[in-house]
């Protein structure tokens, strides 16, 4: 009896203590994805494509739906001369950032940059922003 309450007691301190456990690591992924972020913005910012996209991509496999990782990968494709695989990114991180300026600017930008005036014009006027215009 007495070696069945012992085995219970490590069982649920261990429990305990593996669930106390999660919410520092949980708090240090937090901050490789912010840091991962920045790295990438940083190299991207330098022209260093390749350290860029290790970046945005280290936080997708993290966190598939980050939007700015998806914003960072779709401004590297268009850097590295890859405008469909951009598109996707753009839209991706349209998808899980609805609505955010930063992404809509970016991507009406990248639309115009492709010939895409009306398509750029939709997304402008369909978001209630009117932050950019394709100059002709």
């Amino acid at each position: 009896m007495i070696r069945k309450s012992i085995i219970w007691s490590i069982v649920c301190f261990g429990l305990i203590t593996g669930c106390a456990e999660r919410s520092p690591h949980h708090g240090h992924q937090v901050v490789a994805i912010d840091t991962r972020l920045q790295l990438g913005k940083a190299y991207l910012a330098e022209r260093n494509l390749s350290a860029a996209k290790y970046h945005f991509q280290k936080v997708l496999l993290a966190k598939p739906r980050h939007p700015e990782a998806h914003l960072g990968m779709a401004l590297y494709e268009y850097y590295a001369g890859q405008p469909k695989a951009a598109d996707q990114h753009y839209r991706m991180a349209m998808r899980y950032a609805a609505g955010n300026d930063t992404v809509i600017r970016h991507y009406a930008a990248f639309l115009c940059e492709q010939k895409r005036d009306e398509e750029a014009k939709k997304l402008v006027t369909g978001n209630n922003t009117s932050h950019y215009t394709c100059d002709k």
